[in-house]
């Protein structure tokens, strides 16, 4: 039901409310209606009433749209009335609109029947100082759950896929892509098999790094302490691992392209490291062709080239001589999994690239040989606006819209730094983002391949030989990248803590002995769920988990602070940092010591 169905009715002062519109990209059916929010007083209000072509007794899961605009109060508080008429239920569900841009949000499972007043309601009263927040009032979808039910009438419901492998459930499927921090082929080998055991299957990105050259070779300044030189050789010989153990664990039908890739940031971008890349790329297929290879992997597996080129890093003359150096070297094509910085968007159609880029070399970087698989990272859809934009560039200047390989988030990556503030779209977000923006104008409308999310995370031996020995840390799946021994335990890397990522954003471990109790303790963002999560309002803090009895508890820091790190401990004594203040607590006590 969207605010222009007749089964939409608002109530309250007439000029109080604003109308919004916009592209579907925006706001649902291209148009919205929003008023300021009340502290306590109620003045306007909507109702969404059930169809009246809906099945009844049934239940249906509601849905609400929240736009990309206009919607920034933190407690909006939805009443779902069911039930009879003579005896109604409602329930309520408060989210925090601000931290959504174009999503669907579930307010849960209702059980409507015949004869009751059966809607869902949102008022302008938030709790918040009034006049400071605005309330959006855009569509609910009303979804059968039932698999038995009979629908009558018309229902076009446009819900987005759920990630997940519920029997019920659709899966929103992506490959993960990663930042290179070792060109160890065996450590390569086990990333390989770890995507063919996924099923991974599409477009899978090897970010290695800057371009560089030394000592008379071309290749990359990789993702390691120092950032340590690896010629284009080494990469190859890295790049080789992967393949076999992907095609080694993976279903003797899956297909993959593999992009090897580094970025335009300063360093050696121009043509010659562009010829050496293209060399290598063509190396690696022809190596794919060889007797060294089973016969059938070279129809199934292809490698590409790939660059991360922004804008900000580096000349569009240094850029397109690299990509021109490129394709005469290699007839492969080259992945750009860049952004387009400063690109116009809707609020600022005037803006220019950085940098002395024009759009036309933008388009240059991303035609011919090159395809755009665009960095889709920001939660408030500027990513995708932008690329929408080119795309409608393309058209008028050449006839024909970008052709987008897919797209990049790093959702992933957030959680391995602990967290991010507005950059991490999931794999659904990006993709439905960059979807709903390009199909909203038929000149730049395609079906978008799916997303990669890319990670820091490295497998390594270390994770190998820690998984053999910790089974309940469950490392292999979590791609533990290091142990550090600290006080009476160890310090871990990547290892995701058993609680939702809106409740708390992990820095890193720490696992040893307290009290004769082996207990667990993650460092971090303590989160606040009843705001969604927001991260200006995450607090630095802990959460202790005790293999003994699996009981958790959060705790907050005494003093106002980012995202905590161990970075060291005293015996059972951890000591914490957020970057500029460091505090100590004891496990024993558990308390925060002065």
């Amino acid at each position: 039901m969207d605010d222009t169905s007749p089964r939409f009715v608002q109530f309250g002062p007439p000029q109080w409310w604003n109308v919004a519109t916009g592209t579907e990209f925006s706001y649902y059916g291209g148009r919205m209606v929003w008023t300021l929010n009340e502290q306590t007083q109620l003045y306007n209000y909507a109702r969404w009433y059930l169809p009246i072509s809906a099945t009844l007794p049934l239940t249906y899961e509601v849905y609400a749209f929240i736009p990309r605009y206009n919607a920034t109060t933190r407690n909006a508080v939805y009443r779902i009335v069911q039930g009879t008429a003579q005896t109604p239920l409602t329930r309520t569900r408060a989210i925090s609109q601000n931290v959504y841009y174009a999503e669907w949000v579930s307010l849960g499972q209702h059980y409507f029947q015949a004869g009751g007043a059966n809607y869902v309601e949102l008022t302008d009263v938030t709790g918040e100082t009034t006049g400071q927040r605005r309330i959006a009032f855009d569509a609910i979808a009303f979804v059968p759950i039932s698999p038995t039910a009979t629908i009558t009438g018309e229902h076009t419901v446009y819900i987005p896929a759920v990630i997940g492998s519920g029997s019920s459930q659709p899966t929103f499927r992506y490959t993960t892509s990663r930042y290179i921090s070792t060109v160890s082929p065996a450590h390569h080998e086990r990333m390989g098999c770890a995507a063919g055991q996924n099923d991974e299957q599409g477009i899978v990105i090897l970010a290695f790094g800057q371009a560089w050259a030394q000592s008379g070779q071309f290749g990359v300044l990789y993702y390691r302490s120092n950032y340590t030189f690896a010629s284009t050789a080494v990469i190859a010989n890295a790049v080789k691992g992967f393949l076999r153990g992907y095609w080694a664990c993976a279903s003797p039908t899956a297909q993959l392209k593999l992009v090897v890739g580094t970025n335009n940031y300063r360093g050696a971008t121009g043509r010659p490291h562009g010829e050496a890349w293209g060399e290598m790329i063509t190396q690696l297929n022809a190596w794919l062709r060889s007797d060294e290879v089973p016969p059938d992997v070279a129809s199934r597996i292809e490698v590409l080239g790939g660059n991360d080129i922004e804008m900000s890093w580096n000349t569009p003359t240094n850029t397109k001589l690299w990509v021109d150096g490129y394709a005469s070297r290699t007839m492969h094509r080259l992945i750009n999994f860049g952004t387009c910085d400063g690109c116009p968007t809707q609020g600022n159609p005037h803006w220019q690239p950085s940098n002395n880029w024009t759009l036309a070399d933008i388009l240059y970087v991303n035609t011919g040989i090159a395809a755009p698989f665009p960095e889709i990272y920001l939660r408030n859809g500027i990513n995708a606006d932008q690329w929408y934009r080119m795309s409608s560039y393309a058209y008028q200047s050449r006839g024909q819209p970008l052709a987008f390989a897919g797209l990049l988030t790093q959702w992933q990556a957030c959680r391995d730094v602990g967290g991010c503030r507005g950059t991490d779209n999931t794999p659904r977000q990006g993709w439905y983002q960059l979807q709903w923006a390009l199909n909203a104008d038929p000149r730049t409308a395609m079906t978008l391949p799916l997303p990669s999310d890319i990670t820091w995370r490295v497998i390594t031996d270390t994770l190998l030989t820690a998984a053999a020995q910790s089974d309940e840390l469950e490392l292999a799946q979590l791609a533990v990248l290091a142990t550090t021994p600290a006080g009476t335990g160890a310090v871990f890397e990547g290892v995701a803590p058993p609680i939702e990522p809106s409740q708390f954003l992990d820095e890193n471990a720490w696992r040893g002995l307290v009290n004769g109790q082996v207990v667990r303790v993650f460092a971090g963002l303590v989160r606040d769920p009843a705001l969604g999560g927001a991260d200006e309002q995450a607090q630095g803090g802990i959460l202790l988990v005790s293999d003994a009895d699996g009981q958790m508890r959060l705790i907050e820091a005494p003093t106002p602070a980012r995202a905590f790190r161990i970075v060291g401990a005293e015996g059972a004594v951890l000591i914490l940092s957020d970057g500029s203040l460091t505090l100590r607590f004891d496990l024993e006590r558990e308390a925060w010591l002065e």
